[in-house]
Formats: C-alpha cells, structure tokens, sequence
C-alpha cells in the first residue's frame, strides 16, 4: 500500500492525491448527511460481492430520490484503478454518492443537483483478522438512530457514538436495543445460534440489510444449513450458545462476551468456526 499521502482519491471524475482531495463546504453531504455509501472488501487486489453493493447503493439513492445517472461498470473500473495505483492488496473500497451542492436550505425539491461522487481505499486487516479468531466482547445499548436504517445513508453519528461508548467501556462493539429486542451492531449484522437453530433478525426498516448477511444466508443454504430470520430478544440472545455478526469488512466475526457475560463457555465455537470456513471458500466465486 503506498504511504497515506502518495494515495490516489476519486472526486467527481477526476483523481487527486489523498491531501488535495475536497468537496465544497456547501455540498448537502457535508451539510445534511444528505448522502449514501457502499463499503467493499478487497481481498488480492479484488472486490468481494461488488455488483450486490453496487445494486444496494442504487436502492439507497432512488429511496432518496437521489439523481441516479451512474452505470455499474464505471464505478468498478474507479476502483479497479485506485486498487491498482494505491497498491492496495487486502482492505476496503468505499463509494459515496451526495445529493450535491447547493445554498443551505432544507428543502431541496426546486434544485435540480449534479451529484457529488467520492471513491477511496483503506488498508485493513480482513482475513488475517486477529477478532475473527479470538472474538470479541460486545454490550448492549439503546438503539438511538432515525427509523430509516434499511438505506445506507451517512447519518452515523448514533453509530460512531455506540462504538465509541463501547471503547470506552473496554470493550469492541455496541449491540443496538430497541424495546427489548436486538437489531444490529455498530456496523454489522447480528446471528445467534440456540439450541442448534442459526436465527437473524428479519429485515425491515429497523436493520441494514447486510450484504455479507444476504451472501452467508444464501452460501449456508448450499450446505444444507437453515437460517431463520426473526424478531429475537435480548433474553433469547443471552441463552444462545455462540454469537456472530457479519460484515463487509469484519466476514464472520464471533462473539464470545455480552455485557459481561460469557457466550457458551467462552470460546469460539465449532459452528461459527465451520460458517467462517463456508464464507471464506464460497466468496472466491464473488471475487472481481
């Protein structure tokens, strides 16, 4: 990976170096949150599920009722590229797309916005993870956010302050709790395996719908391995005998605390250790 400077940044159809990139201080993005983004693993100088991120961020743009002109194909040859010019091995790619620039005002139906697009890398950890094989301790917290959380906007500021009260408290992530049942992590999907059943929450507005989620569903039901998605409580989670949550760039990660509280015995267990296994060999197939 080059040094952080020499880094290349895609903005607005031309690449600057990591210190010269900038977007205008009236850009509803800065301003509003008023943007959605996609967050891609690399692995081998490869996108892992693009085409399922990139079909999600259009999902989040049209529920935004964002101008949508982008074509698929231009946005894997961006990244492909800054790939390739920041050396980028194993890591992230993250796309976000703002509604554009425009005098302050709430209201935006009378503009008529070019939209603001920003690509860049991040090198990271993924598959040699040190949490994928040790796990990590979580606690619970108050789900604070907007009732939107199926579109991938940049309104994570209740995220940012959950993972950061979690820091602070010792530990590695906040789960999110809204009347007594669970909806997600900080940035991930949340499973739980009781009684031999692997249970999710269902989708709905009150969740994200994970990408790596949707992709381990599908690769367990090619192993003959059944995954109920429903409501499930914090009492159901903390009688579960192993925890994971998924995620773009954390795969499968298991969970061995809950609010102090040791899941199973401690340890990570044997079927979250079989599940990681399944993810790691069937995203080989989604790599490009």
């Amino acid at each position: 990976m080059l040094e952080t400077n020499s880094q290349k940044v895609y903005v607005n159809g031309q690449f600057f170096s990591k210190k010269e990139a900038s977007i205008s201080v009236f850009d509803r993005g800065f301003l509003f949150s008023d943007s959605v983004y996609e967050v891609s693993a690399v692995i081998g100088g490869d996108l892992v599920d693009w085409q399922e991120h990139f079909a999600r961020l259009i999902r989040s743009m049209d529920k935004l009722n964002l101008v949508n002109n982008f074509q698929e194909e231009d946005f894997y040859k961006i990244q492909k590229k800054l790939i390739k010019e920041n050396e980028l091995n194993e890591g992230l790619c993250y796309v976000q797309v703002t509604r554009g620039v425009a005098e302050r005002d709430f209201n935006f139906a009378t503009n008529s916005l070019s939209p603001t697009v920003v690509i860049f890398t991040q090198e990271k950890l993924i598959l040699s993870n040190p949490a994928s094989k040790k796990g990590i301790k979580i606690i619970t917290v108050p789900d604070d956010r907007w009732r939107r959380r199926d579109i991938k906007t940049t309104q994570l500021l209740a995220q940012s302050l959950a993972k950061t009260y979690a820091i602070q408290k010792g530990v590695d992530d906040s789960l999110l709790v809204q009347d007594g049942f669970i909806n997600e992590c900080s940035s991930s999907n949340v499973f739980i395996i009781k009684e031999k059943n692997i249970i999710t929450p269902n989708l709905s507005n009150d969740i994200l719908g994970g990408i790596t989620r949707s992709s381990l569903i599908k690769f367990c039901k090619k192993n003959n391995i059944e995954i109920k998605e429903q409501k499930i409580s914090v009492d159901d989670m903390m009688g579960a005998q192993e925890v994971f949550l998924t995620s773009s760039t954390g795969f499968v990660l298991p969970v061995i605390d809950i609010d102090g509280r040791q899941v199973g015995n401690g340890l990570v267990g044997d079927k979250v250790k079989e599940i990681q296994r399944i993810y790691i060999e069937q995203i080989k197939s989604k790599l490009s």
